[in-house]
């Protein structure tokens, strides 16, 4: 050990609370261990502009934080025969990281940049995560994970922000770039770069609940290539406003909204844009655009009713814009409401099934209850509504639909229904525009919103429905307040963080399977 890795020039900085900041002196891991074991709850650890070689894990102490000059200015790199992450705490709260880079240097000794368990109230901050090769253990930039599979000791209520992690094991099929699992809850993931990683960019999985996913970029997915994954029971999850190259994908969750995100690599071909498994699900806003073999996909065995789908655009996709499969438990009870599946083409891209391309809006089964307004069908290579099997899709209403300009027939279908809603609907174009004839169905149930019409941040506000059943009995309400996660009942309350108009939608459906629809606006002041 050099004996400068001993000796601690320490800056003492005096508050109220007597915090300090403790200058790291010297450029390896015994010189910031040092300065950790000499730091206190409340006191900084800095470390200045400069390279550092890391052999050992660095390990913060509750209520510290370890900060550098910047993320191009302070760069700790990994040099070691023995493995470690660069940055571990277990039992941890209230650190912080920020303002520096660490570096794996690709030695397959390294499994995690920054790793964490049992830990609270984390803070990591315009923190570079690069060069983590496949390792014995694995590979991740940051990785905060609880127990298997009790889902006990997860990382909480902490917050990853601003980070760029990059070149995360990419020719491993399980490099990814951040993940929170087994009971990691109440984090929030926010305004992050991550690129080029083995399997996808950020992870939640096995009951990590309450999630706040935001504003981020993943770019360079490879293998599965999934963008963004929440899977296993990661309920009450939001997902807004982050640009994927593939594959947004709501496995088994339920109670999640997902707003304003883009799918699009239009010079790759990754497998689905958007992925809905679950129930009581909100899409809203989002934009699907080439590089795709689908657009939207709905299957697998788990629950899937109550969905929302609202100014959705599923473009440009090899196979099929989208494609609902109930298997055994069904899909129920969907409302999609100025909605694009246009364009999917025909032996173009990865394509699946050959000669099964290029349809538009596929229904494969054990699928009821669907509304459809005011949405486009149009301009795909082969057909625009597809329903694969007899009575596979029933329920269906189409309202001021375009079904246009595609190049195989209007709709191919099984027949076999006994409920055949059209509409106002525009059908022409098409190779053939012919319509199965409508079957009568009990009347929608009708919807309404009563509530205020502005309000201020922090403000409780509640919203009352109307809703009326009009043939069937009255079987959920459903509401999306443009803001949180999806909620349910005849009142809803909520609180409004920042300013700006809201809208407001609300859905009900009834025990036919028929749904109605109501919107209004609020809006926040200061």
């Amino acid at each position: 050990m050099r004996l400068s890795a001993l000796l601690l020039v320490c800056a003492v900085l005096t508050s109220a609370a007597h915090a300090r900041v403790i200058t790291v002196a010297g450029n390896d891991s015994a010189a910031i261990k040092a300065a950790i074991t000499a730091s206190k709850p409340g006191d900084g650890v800095r470390l200045p502009a400069g390279a550092y070689t890391i052999s050992e894990s660095i390990i913060p102490k509750s209520g510290t934080k370890l900060v550098g000059a910047g993320q191009a200015q302070t760069i700790l790199t990994f040099k070691a025969d023995k493995g470690c992450g660069l940055v571990m705490m277990t039992g941890s709260q209230d650190i912080t990281i920020a303002d520096l880079t660490l570096d794996g240097a690709n030695s397959g000794l390294v499994p995690v940049g920054i790793g964490a368990y049992d830990s609270r109230r984390l803070t990591i901050q315009r923190v570079t995560v690069r060069n983590v090769a496949k390792s014995p253990s694995g590979a991740h930039g940051i990785h905060f994970n609880g127990n298997n599979p009790t889902r006990e000791k997860g990382v909480t209520d902490s917050l990853i922000e601003s980070c760029t992690v990059e070149n995360i094991a990419p020719d491993y099929e399980w490099g990814g770039g951040i993940r929170v699992s087994w009971g990691s809850s109440r984090n929030r993931i926010l305004n992050n770069r991550i690129r080029n990683t083995g399997r996808g960019g950020i992870f939640a999985d096995n009951g990590s609940n309450d999630l706040i996913i935001r504003g981020n970029t993943v770019t360079g997915s490879h293998g599965e290539r999934l963008g963004l994954e929440i899977w296993g029971g990661c309920d009450r999850c939001v997902i807004e406003d982050n640009k994927l190259d593939h594959w947004l994908s709501i496995g088994g969750c339920d109670w999640c909204a997902t707003r304003r995100n883009t799918v699009m690599c239009k010079e790759c071909s990754g497998f689905i844009g958007i992925e809905a498994i679950g129930s009581y699900l909100i899409f809203t806003d989002n934009a699907v655009d080439g590089g795709q073999v689908i657009g939207l996909s709905v299957s697998n065995v788990s629950d899937k009713r109550y969905h929302l789908y609202l100014n959705d655009s599923y473009l440009h996709c090899s196979q099929w814009a989208t494609q609902l499969q109930g298997e055994t438990t069904g899909c129920r009870d969907y409302y999609f409401q100025n909605c694009k599946f246009d364009g999917t083409t025909v032996g173009k891209g990865k394509v699946m099934y050959p000669g099964d391309d290029g349809n538009g809006f596929r229904i494969n089964g054990n699928c009821r209850g669907f509304t459809l307004e005011d949405c486009s069908i149009s301009g795909n290579e082969r057909h625009g509504i597809q329903i694969t099997t007899k009575g596979g899709g029933d329920m269906l209403s189409f309202v001021r639909c375009r079904i246009t300009d595609n190049k195989g027939a209007a709709i191919v279908h099984g027949g076999g229904f006994t409920g055949l809603e059209w509409r106002d609907c525009t059908v022409t174009g098409n190779a053939s525009n012919d319509l199965p004839p409508a079957v009568p169905m009990p009347a929608p149930p009708t919807a309404g919103i009563t509530g205020p019409a502005t309000a201020r941040v922090g403000q409780t506000v509640q919203f009352r429905s109307t809703a009326r059943a009009t043939a069937g009995e009255m079987q959920k309400i459903m509401w999306d307040l443009d803001d949180g996660i999806p909620m349910a009942g005849s009142a809803v309350r909520h609180v409004f963080a920042q300013t700006g108009t809201y809208r407001l939608t609300q859905i009900v459906w009834d025990s036919n399977g028929r749904a109605g629809r109501a919107t209004a606006t609020i809006k926040i002041a200061p």
